[in-house]
């Protein structure tokens, strides 16, 4: 009950879709503060030499703050916390992201296009966990995200963009991550997104050791899933959203885990 109760309170206090990936920035001196809360679910992990002894539950909590000191630049960064049948609640990672916007087409050019870095810090606990996609302690990432805008008036209507990424980690082969989304905005109020998330790591591993377990750096992963997100604008209050994501492809990892996540958006200034 006391582990419930945290959960809660640090759902309401702060809160993160991991690090941004969109090729849109927030206004320029803007704060976006976003609480994203997600319980997922699984029972199996592809090519474990023995499974896990139960089903597992999990509950993951994030931070995230991300800013933009200008049109062509966006910091962020994001912090979370777990709770698994492998790991009491605490701590898994941190990181920290930069990017600049090459091109903008809101301001005209035929695609928006930002190129960034970032690096993650993961826990031990959290690395020796199979519910835990990391591949070492120290995560590195280089992305490029594209997307297109079509506009209403004064806001857009519907948009699309893709984000990849090759990352490299203090241990083990490099990986590849790629995001596509479609979304739609109806008078500012009401946000909807089809989203699909993938990742193809290079380890020779072919096998996963559930009860032996160092991270992903030296397995041979792959995973795709596939999501769908509603949100609703509460006046300046923010907005708060709902999600729903199924992993329909599981190579090395945990396989067929299901999502459920209720997020929090807050823009403020100073």
């Amino acid at each position: 009950m006391r582990k419930i109760l945290l959960l809660i309170s640090m759902f309401f206090i702060s809160s993160s879709y991991s690090l941004e990936r969109p090729p849109w920035f927030g206004d320029v001196f803007e704060f976006h503060f976003l609480s994203k809360y997600t319980y997922y679910h699984f029972n199996r992990v592809d090519a474990a030499l023995v499974q896990p002894d139960s089903s597992s539950n999990n509950n993951l909590v994030h931070f995230n703050m991300s800013f933009s000191p200008s049109l062509q630049w966006s910091i962020d960064s994001d912090l979370e916390f777990i709770q698994t049948p492998r790991q009491n609640f605490g701590f898994r990672s941190v990181a920290f992201q930069t990017r600049y916007l090459f091109k903008d087409d809101i301001l005209g050019d035929p695609l928006s296009i930002a190129l960034g870095g970032n690096f993650r810090i993961v826990s031990s606990d959290s690395l020796k966990d199979v519910s835990t996609l990391y591949h070492a302690n120290s995560d590195f990432e280089l992305n490029l995200a594209f997307g297109k805008e079509f506009s209403r008036l004064d806001y857009w209507r519907f948009r699309f963009w893709f984000y990849g990424a090759v990352g490299i980690a203090n241990k083990g082969s490099p990986w590849l991550r790629g995001n596509f989304a479609l979304e739609g905005n109806l008078n500012e109020k009401r946000k909807w997104s089809l989203f699909v998330d993938a990742m193809h790591g290079y380890g020779k591993r072919e096998f996963v050791d559930v009860f032996n377990f160092d991270g992903y750096g030296k397995i041979r992963e792959r995973n795709i899933d596939l999501g769908f997100r509603y949100g609703y604008r509460l006046s300046v209050w923010g907005t708060l959203s709902f999600e729903y994501k199924r992993r329909v492809l599981a190579k090395r990892c945990p396989e067929n885990v299901n999502f459920f996540s209720v997020s929090y958006l807050v823009p403020f200034s100073f």
